[in-house]
């Protein structure tokens, strides 16, 4: 994958003092969104571009990890709507990479479901032990995570108004 640089990047015409790229990523489009909040565009930029480079193995665990903590959900739903038990694996290859934001301390990968109309997962990955041993934490509306969600959002209303 190519590397991203400055000049590259469009404004986001609908969040405040954030930019965006477009990038390929196994066939399909994925957003790359820098939200310059707390850092500059060349420290999100230079993040971004080390997170391209290590991408597959990410992706790969964060599919994982979101599989294995939402696997006993998608099959109540399915059970509930009378369609058959999926394994994590199946779940997995459902999961398609939409986009990447680069916020704050946070870099969220958002993911679609196949056969779930409208349906996303989100994932905070933290690379502070590196990138070959990254620590995943879903969002949740519901848990203790709610407050750094919560946060996020009080953050980007103060940048609007």
């Amino acid at each position: 994958m190519k590397s991203l640089h400055l000049n590259d990047l469009k404004k986001n015409e609908v969040l405040p003092d954030s930019y965006e790229i477009a990038v390929a990523y196994k066939g399909r489009k994925v957003e790359i969104i820098l939200d310059n909040y707390a850092y500059t565009l060349q420290q999100l930029l230079e993040t971004a571009n080390n997170i391209l480079v290590s991408l597959p193995t990410l992706d790969e665990k964060a599919k994982k990890y979101l599989a294995h903590e939402n696997i006993d959900c998608f099959n109540q739903c399915n059970k509930k709507h009378g369609k058959p038990e999926i394994t994590e694996e199946c779940l997995e290859r459902m999961m398609t990479l939409s986009a990447i934001q680069f916020f704050d301390e946070s870099i969220d990968f958002y993911y679609n479901i196949s056969n779930y109309k409208n349906h996303q997962l989100i994932v905070e990955v933290s690379l502070l032990r590196g990138y070959k041993n990254p620590e995943f934490q879903q969002w949740y509306l519901d848990a203790p995570y709610k407050n750094k969600l919560l946060d996020k959002v009080t953050s980007l209303l103060k940048k609007i108004f």
